[in-house]
């Protein structure tokens, strides 16, 4: 859970499709400032919302924990756009605005502008981006800028990343006890380098997160980074969860280091199985002549896949699984064809080869043309 202003808002491997989810995790945390010498304790709360459409994306997050007399929360609001530049490179731009309050330390806000390219291939790509940041604190305003690049690899049910980082910016140098007395800014440049793991079953999750930061003026030349955290789904969008992690400072946001561990439960996230049923991506086929049709739908991964069109009386019909794909035989007469496709349970949708026309209940219905 993102407790306290540690929030990682961007991550390396942003999925290229179409997508919308949301998330409410609600738990107990235990989290230690190493530069305060302090420990809270008590009950956290986190919501994330996030959609792609077409060629636009965006998130919201905002997230807190709360003890005896005391509170600390964070929001964020990010977003942008994409468009081709040619069939193997993308070009990205977004921001993004932070903001941290708490009832025993100071507020701080930021600003964060960023342009990407990305070379996607089959089942990864390579990434490389640029950012200009301003974030707002005691001292005034504390400008950054930083160069990044990654990759990332896809497979079945895993997902692997790579990422290394050169970020300029500044930070408050504070003396005495609990840093009570603020003196000036001091420059800041430090590199990271970190690999990243998300690995799912059907009904349980497993994301991990470690690196290192290599900072020549900060009192530990390295300093680890760790973010662990399962899932471990008890319906269709309930899961038990478990997090813990170390962070240090993010001078570019303004949240202090700290390290926590966290659980609770995940609402209106779906778990993996139905997931990955969403992102499926089925190709629908038609052979055979005559009134006799064989309908075929090649979805990789898929357990069980559903049709539904005009030739069933819309009624969904379970298809074969088969040697290519899940198959069975219709009488179909030569024209056009309104279909939708369902895999393992999910929604319905048109196939990803067919033209989309909208349907007369709102929806998006597929059109087959049979010769």
């Amino acid at each position: 859970m993102m407790l306290c202003g540690l929030l990682i808002a961007t991550t390396v491997g942003r999925p290229l499709v179409a997508q919308q989810r949301s998330a409410l995790d609600v738990g107990v945390s235990v989290v230690h400032f190493p530069d305060d010498s302090t420990t809270i304790a008590g009950p956290s709360v986190e919501w994330t919302s996030a959609a792609e459409r077409d060629h636009v994306f965006g998130l919201v997050n905002a997230g807190g924990v709360g003890s005896i007399g005391g509170a600390s929360g964070s929001v964020t609001a990010s977003g942008g756009g994409r468009a081709s530049l040619t069939s193997h490179l993308l070009a990205e731009g977004g921001g993004e605005l932070f903001g941290v309050a708490s009832s025993s330390a100071s507020n701080a806000a930021a600003a964060i502008i960023s342009a990407r390219l990305l070379a996607p291939f089959r089942r990864g790509g390579l990434w490389t981006r640029g950012t200009v940041s301003d974030s707002w604190r005691e001292i005034g305003a504390l400008p950054g800028h930083s160069v990044e690049g990654g990759a990332w690899w896809t497979l079945p049910r895993a997902r692997l990343s790579a990422s290394v980082l050169d970020q300029h910016a500044y930070a408050q140098l504070f003396i005495g006890p609990r840093r009570g007395r603020l003196l000036d800014k001091v420059r800041v440049h430090y590199t990271e380098g970190a690999l990243g793991a998300h690995i799912e079953g059907d009904a349980v999750s497993l994301d991990l997160l470690g690196g290192v930061r290599r900072d020549p003026d900060a009192e530990h030349l390295y300093e680890p980074i760790v973010v662990a955290t399962a899932a471990f789904w008890t319906g269709e969008a309930r899961a038990w969860t478990v997090s813990l992690a170390k962070l240090p400072n993010d001078f570019v946001r303004g949240s202090d280091a700290a390290s926590w561990v966290s659980v609770g439960m995940r609402f209106f996230e779906p778990n993996p199985a139905r997931s990955r049923a969403e992102r499926a991506r089925p190709i629908l086929l038609v052979s055979g002549r005559g009134e006799q049709r064989v309908v075929q739908v090649r979805a990789s991964g898929a357990h069980t896949v559903e049709i539904m069109a005009d030739f069933t009386d819309w009624a969904p019909v379970t298809l074969t699984p088969g040697a290519a794909g899940f198959e069975r035989e219709f009488s179909l007469t030569a024209g056009t064809h309104r279909v939708v496709v369902r895999i393992d349970g999910a929604s319905w949708r048109p196939a990803t080869n067919t033209p989309a026309v909208d349907d007369d209940l709102g929806g998006r219905a597929g059109l087959l043309v049979v010769p």
